[in-house]
């Protein structure tokens, strides 16, 4: 039996990402992976800046006004998560080498209409990195 709720929830999901998206796209940023997952972690898009730099990047999304900021629903386990599914990316797409960081884009659907925020370099890893 499907829930309803997270049936729901998904395709929220699913929007404010294809939102994510075409802001990145605007940006002159190019998309290289979407849904991108390791193990238990997933990247919801990975993109390349125009300078080289390759993001990962956490999408958020709000639909009332009473639940808060998005961006605060990005802990250190969600962190830590998103970090451990890039290093795999890294390691198989180009090397550990490469030029990263990690954006978060809200998107406040509160009022009807999206309105994208974007924090670059919302976080910085500070693990070890493993042997993939």
């Amino acid at each position: 039996m499907i829930d309803a709720g997270k049936s729901a929830n998904k395709k929220k999901g699913r929007f404010a990402e294809l939102q994510a998206t075409a802001f990145l796209c605007r940006k002159n940023c190019r998309i290289l992976a979407r849904n991108y997952r390791y193990l238990n972690g997933e990247l919801d898009i990975v993109a390349q800046a125009p300078d080289g730099t390759i993001l990962f990047v956490e999408v958020k999304s709000v639909w009332k006004s009473d639940k808060g900021t998005p961006a605060s629903r990005v802990n250190s386990k969600k962190q830590f998560q998103v970090w451990k599914t890039a290093v795999h990316f890294l390691h198989f797409h180009g090397g550990l080498d490469q030029k990263s960081r990690f954006d978060v884009v809200c998107v406040d659907m509160s009022q009807g209409t999206p309105k994208l925020t974007h924090y670059e370099d919302a976080f910085v890893a500070n693990q070890v990195i493993p042997r993939c």
